[in-house]
């Protein structure tokens, strides 16, 4: 599917016209469980996979450069290197351990009663009957027309004061009604996909009992929106 053939609506466009991008999406819909509830899986990046990667290039720096100093030698700079090499050693072990660990499904998880943020805990489910629409919402950075914004996709909902306190304080910015404004920027597919993929499944309630199989993937995957 190309994603350029999707429409992308007036809050996501940039200055000259074009879709404002958001994050650098990797990966695809998937089918999911979670808390025993099957659903599609919309997936976002998850920080810990990037904070090990960082962490590990960080302890390989001081460890060579602890090696330096031995190689230089002397009291002070051996004391140095030593002081490096735990550094290096403890920020290493850090990040093997941020990568070996099981990784959570995180995402936007759509299921046929509710949609689930499963980043935050407790998890946020917004039940499909109290959403009234999926809108596509922008943060303007700095007071500039031109410049850069971050782009957001609200949840608007009757039964709005349900969701998380933490996703709230964001959704506040765009009003009372949205129950939760998802960060484009975090989420592991292109947002034209994330919006009208939920679109979709908020006009058509017959097609989401799909959701608790494959042909919500295949759905996705294929563009039949």
């Amino acid at each position: 599917m190309d994603d350029r053939s999707l429409p992308c609506p007036r809050p996501w466009l940039a200055a000259d016209g074009t879709a404002q991008p958001s994050g650098t999406p990797s990966g695809a819909a998937c089918a999911a469980t979670v808390d025993g509830v099957a659903g599609l899986l919309i997936p976002a990046r998850q920080a810990r996979i990037a904070a090990g990667i960082v962490l590990i290039i960080v302890g390989l720096g001081l460890g060579g450069l602890a090696a330096l100093l031995i190689i230089r030698g002397g009291v002070g700079p051996t004391v140095g290197a030593v002081v490096l090499g735990i550094l290096a050693a403890l920020l290493l072990a850090a990040g093997f351990f941020a990568l070996k660990r099981k990784q959570r499904i995180v995402g936007i998880l759509l299921t046929p009663d509710h949609i689930a943020l499963t980043w935050v805990h407790p998890v946020v489910r917004v039940p499909w009957q109290g959403i009234t629409e999926i809108r596509p919402l922008s943060l303007r950075i700095g007071r500039s027309r031109t410049g850069p914004s971050q782009n957001y996709l609200g949840v608007v909902s009757t039964e709005a004061a349900s969701a998380d306190t933490r996703m709230r304080k964001v959704a506040a910015k765009f009003g009372r009604d949205v129950a939760c404004a998802v960060p484009m920027r975090n989420m592991g597919i292109d947002q034209l996909v994330v919006l009208h993929t939920l679109r979709f499944y908020l006009d058509n309630p017959d097609a989401r009992a799909e959701l608790s199989g494959e042909d919500a993937v295949r759905r996705v995957r294929e563009g039949r929106f």
